[in-house]
């Protein structure tokens, strides 16, 4: 079978670390089916800003090139057996939506037309990922050229963008014109029978050569961090939806819980053990507008009652890296002691999958699919969305737990790239 993959989730030079999950299941795929091409286009105004994350915009040293196994799969997605392409996606940020399905079509049309209007497609099927404007864009040259194509749908792209009735339109157009639907979890699958779309629950694989236990020690090292501490790490976009501020207040409420008031102040008896000689710092990896409030929130002076009445902030304890590329993620999953995806919205997020195969619990928001990989007291511990205080007490729970990191990495097991890709051929082989 000739597959061609669409996504304007995929590493680009500019977004190395966009869409890694992308690169690995076109990666898995490649070896049961030919993969003719990958178009992934690259918003003009990203384009525009050429200037690759990597390494070198790091303010601690880095010796990646030490770590057994890893510079191979950072090459490996720099040269490809198999053409990646990245025409330009030229659209209006806000004004366009309602027509970016019909731009996306025309940035991709080049790629996907056949060389005349009577000729066969070089590809017998087109696999995309994302549901707008990709899938919907798809969907209309698929009208056009007359070929089969199949969506898979993430979770933000169903859940956020369902809250628009024109998009949401649109997007069920095109999956109802889709041979098979994929989704990456049950959660999103009984979201799409609600409107009356099958899907096929395909998880995310994780790349076990990369995300594996290593030594804390060795990771800190590698970083410049203090193996002594114990850390508090979030990974992802600093957007809304994503809860950082939530976690930003929720680690204010665990280092001076003194301050709990009204209805949170029987948290303060619950974390005031937290407050130790060893101490914990919470990482922030990642970029995006809740940077700010992040700063703001760590850096509230705040009255502790001692007997010299000091007055302190979080911020020495609070580091934000900025955007990491994805291939050092690893090292931080191992060199800290919790993962804390405080989300208000979600899929089946990767980076819960690849903190537990690395051994790491995993303190999460109980949304979407997170309860499919985060099981309470194996791997981690879940709290309701937007609630500080009960995050706070999770993550004091999850810092002091006696995990067992074999059982953590064991939780993931199925989480598989190679079973995923034969999943996948099947359904299209059957569907083509």
């Amino acid at each position: 079978m000739k597959l061609l993959f669409v996504s304007n989730l995929y590493p680009n030079p500019a977004e190395p670390a966009r869409g890694t999950f992308n690169a690995q299941q076109v990666a898995a795929l490649s070896r049961y089916c030919q993969i003719v091409k990958v178009v992934a286009p690259v918003a003009a105004a990203r384009r525009r800003d050429s200037r690759p994350q990597t390494a070198d915009t790091s303010p601690h040293p880095s010796t990646l090139d030490q770590i057994p196994g890893l510079q191979s799969k950072v090459s490996s997605l720099k040269s490809s057996p198999y053409p990646v392409l990245h025409p330009p996606f030229r659209h209006i940020p806000i004004l366009s939506r309602p027509f970016n399905g019909w731009l996306f079509a025309r940035s991709i049309a080049p790629h996907l037309q056949p060389s005349t209007l009577n000729s066969p497609p070089s590809f017998d099927i087109v696999l995309v990922n994302w549901a707008y404007p990709d899938a919907y864009g798809v969907m209309l040259l698929a009208e056009k050229y007359r070929f089969p194509f199949a969506t898979t749908v993430q979770g933000s792209d169903i859940n956020l963008l369902f809250r628009n009735r024109r998009r949401k339109r649109q997007i069920l157009r095109a999956l109802r014109a889709s041979r098979a639907v994929f989704c990456r979890s049950a959660a999103l699958r009984g979201r799409l029978a609600a409107e009356g779309i099958a899907a096929t629950v395909v998880y995310n694989g994780v790349d076990r050569d990369r995300f594996h236990p290593m030594d804390r020690v060795e990771a800190c090292r590698q970083l410049g961090l203090d193996p002594n501490r114990r850390r508090i790490l979030y990974v992802g976009n600093l957007q809304p939806v994503k809860g950082p501020t939530v976690l930003a207040e929720a680690f204010r409420l665990l280092c001076h819980p003194e301050r709990s008031e009204g209805s949170l102040a029987g948290t303060a008896e619950i974390l005031r053990s937290a407050q130790n000689d060893t101490g914990v710092d919470i990482i922030f990896v990642g970029d995006g507008p809740e940077r700010t409030n992040i700063e703001r929130i760590s850096s509230q002076r705040s009255a502790i009652s001692t007997a010299q009445s000091q007055v302190s902030s979080l911020k020495s304890q609070v580091s934000l890296m900025g955007a990491r590329p994805h291939h050092e993620v690893p090292l931080w999953l191992n060199a800290c002691d919790v993962l804390c995806l405080p989300s208000f919205n979600e899929g089946l997020p990767n980076v819960c999958i690849e903190a537990a195969a690395c051994g790491l619990p995993v303190v999460a928001s109980q949304v979407g699919g997170v309860p499919e990989v985060v099981r309470e007291g194996v791997n981690g511990f879940l709290v309701p969305p937007g609630d500080p205080a009960a995050l706070a007490v999770a993550l004091r729970r999850a810092l002091s737990h006696p995990w067992d990191r074999d059982v953590i990495v064991q939780s993931v097991a199925p989480f598989d790239w190679d079973a995923n890709a034969r999943q996948v051929v099947s359904i299209l082989e059957s569907v083509v």
